[in-house]
């Protein structure tokens, strides 16, 4: 009898397992999994939500794809947006022209003909799409479709890429199928009734263990930095981010634009995202700052941006600035400086960190004492394994 018992219960586990394997490659062969690339570098930081889609026959990719400071692959291609109320304006532009998509009324023409392009761009997962062909045709841009066992790959191209579609996918074989199995894993999450906690970013979900006691868990911190910029020590605070590797969001006022050129046309070129920064005011002060800092922009670095940094709002002020379509700046932790020693400060940063978890944003400046702390503080942030993120007009 117990013999019998004992193959009984083998039987149900050999079943149990046959099962579960089955639903496992159920979920592989009904997925439609689509990995990007960008000449010769798979797109690994693309969560599930930013996947590309097809929708109505025309393929969609994230506007990321045309980001560079997202990707690091340099297409040729820049975006701009324009939120003043109910509209809401996308901007591709390079050095041969530029579209325009108005996501609300669903099309797209050429800026300086105004020719209708026949496309649009669609808002999905809170994020805009853009039609990959479409797209590429009229940049001048390649792109591929492979089918792999690990999905298919979309690949686009400028020229510049050195390996063939064949050795690329030869290559990239152990990419590829981390980003299936990551993939796969967050589409099991999604699926699955089990509760979720919103990160408010665009990371994958996935499962993540419970640390034992006495077993911390700041690897999970995110730091994402913001500078007010007053110009006097903006090339020091480059070098500082550019020795770590480091991108960052940076408000330069609008009234010292014109002297530090140098310095902002650094950070652009960089990577960095770039904002304004004005000070106290009443509400038309701070819109015709903005409005003098955009200006100045647009002009003179071709560069669109809505990130307002409000030093010291008044009452309504920052309501009527976000109403005129500025997205203002939020932060979790004010780090600039205020006249302290450069370790005093720094040691008072990091022990600020130490409590936090998820995604971080601090402000610093680009004071001496600010870049001092700085220096000091992005060793030690790297040694805790802390991760950092480029802040863009999306996260606001």
């Amino acid at each position: 009898m117990k013999r019998w018992k004992r193959m009984l219960a083998c039987l149900c586990a050999a079943v149990l397992v046959v099962t579960l394997l089955a639903g496992t490659q159920a979920l592989a062969d009904s997925a439609e999994i689509y990995i990007m690339a960008e000449n010769d570098q798979i797109l690994v930081d693309l969560p599930l939500e930013a996947m590309p889609v097809w929708i109505g026959g025309v393929m969609y990719v994230p506007y990321h794809a045309f980001d560079w400071t997202y990707t690091g692959v340099n297409l040729g291609v820049s975006y701009g947006q324009d939120r003043t109320g109910m509209d809401y304006k996308f901007t591709l532009y390079s050095l041969s022209g530029t579209l325009v998509f108005d996501i609300n009324a669903g099309t797209c023409v050429e800026q300086s003909s105004g020719e209708d392009m026949g496309m649009k761009a669609v808002l999905r997962n809170g994020r805009v799409f853009v039609p990959l062909a479409g797209v590429c045709r009229y940049f001048g841009l390649n792109y591929s479709y492979t089918p792999t066992n690990y999905g298919t790959l979309i690949r686009i191209t400028n020229g510049q890429e050195w390996l063939t579609t064949s050795q690329f996918v030869e290559s990239s074989v152990n990419q590829m199928r981390v980003r299936y199995n990551e993939y796969l894993k967050a589409m099991g999450a999604t699926s699955s009734p089990k509760p979720t906690t919103s990160s408010g970013g665009g990371a994958t979900p996935t499962p993540s263990a419970t640390p034992s006691p006495g077993e911390t868990d700041q690897r999970q911190l995110t730091v994402a930095l913001a500078f007010q910029c007053t110009g006097t020590g903006a090339e020091q605070l480059l070098d500082a981010l550019d020795k770590a590797g480091v991108r960052a969001l940076l408000f330069f006022r609008p009234e010292t634009l014109a002297e530090n050129e140098r310095a902002v046309r650094r950070a652009v070129g960089s990577g960095h995202t770039v904002g304004l920064s004005v000070p106290a005011g009443t509400e038309k002060q701070a819109l015709e700052a903005l409005e003098e800092g955009s200006r100045w922009l647009k002009e003179n670095l071709h560069l669109c941006t809505h990130l307002a940094l409000l030093e010291e709002p008044g009452d309504g002020v920052t309501k009527t600035v976000e109403q005129e379509g500025w997205a203002c700046w939020y932060g979790d932790m004010d780090a600039r400086d205020d006249g302290r020693s450069q370790n005093v400060q720094r040691s008072a940063l990091m022990s600020a960190l130490e409590n936090e978890r998820g995604t971080v944003r601090v402000l610093m400046d680009d004071s001496a004492n600010g870049v001092g702390v700085l220096e000091r503080a992005l060793p030690r942030m790297e040694q805790e394994g802390y991760r950092f993120r480029l802040l863009v007009e999306t996260d606001f």
